[in-house]
């Protein structure tokens, strides 16, 4: 009985472990997918508005919610003042104090810092071009992790398949080991191979 509990203790932290990795990495992902939405306003304001930064900055975040209309706001707030800082700078610390959210595995994906470096560009028709490669960058990266989502799902589901297998055998043989007899078991061993069912067919 110890074993079986044994087992099932083992097989549950591990599903556990699993579950929680798809559930980290799907969040990363929804975050991810909500920060490219922001970059394509960015560019279309760029594109269309002609707006200074903080400008843009503003009307995005009258159209988003928490967190990422604080972190716009905070961003254009400090657009408008003097910085000694860099807009790099500006971008990427406003990014790690209001969207924590954007971290894998405690880490910044350097894809979420770039545009923080491309809008420094004082060419607003560059910086729409190079905006619009970085989409594509961050297209890629999020069918990325969408696979490895897939991935992850499809080798739970095995893991968890093949552990309620092994249960179920397990669970079986020692139900058979309780039920016979242990002295049994033990002169199992000496007695010899009993004959043939079909010896007859052999014959």
């Amino acid at each position: 009985m110890q074993k079986l509990v044994g087992c099932f203790l083992i097989l549950l932290a591990t599903t556990g472990a699993g579950w929680m990795y798809g559930k980290e990495l799907r969040n990363y992902l929804e975050e991810l997918s909500h920060f490219r939405r922001i970059i394509e306003q960015i560019k279309g304001e760029l594109l269309y508005a002609g707006l200074p930064l903080s400008e843009i900055f503003y009307n995005i975040a009258s159209r988003e919610k928490e967190p990422y209309e604080n972190w716009l706001m905070d961003l254009a707030f400090q657009c408008q003042g003097t910085q000694e800082k860099r807009f790099a700078d500006l971008w990427t610390d406003t990014i790690g104090k209001d969207l924590p959210e954007l971290k894998w595995r405690g880490k910044m994906n350097p894809l979420i810092c770039e545009p923080g470096e491309l809008l420094e560009i004082g060419d607003r028709e560059g910086v729409v071009r190079l905006l619009e490669y970085h989409l594509k960058r961050l297209d890629v990266e999020i069918e990325k992790r969408t696979a490895e989502t897939s991935e992850k799902k499809k080798l739970g589901s095995w893991l968890g398949a093949a552990g309620g297998i092994f249960l179920v055998i397990l669970a079986l043989n020692l139900t058979r080991v309780r039920m016979n007899n242990p002295v049994e078991l033990l002169k199992g061993g000496n007695t010899g191979e009993r004959e043939p069912r079909a010896k007859w067919l052999m014959a």
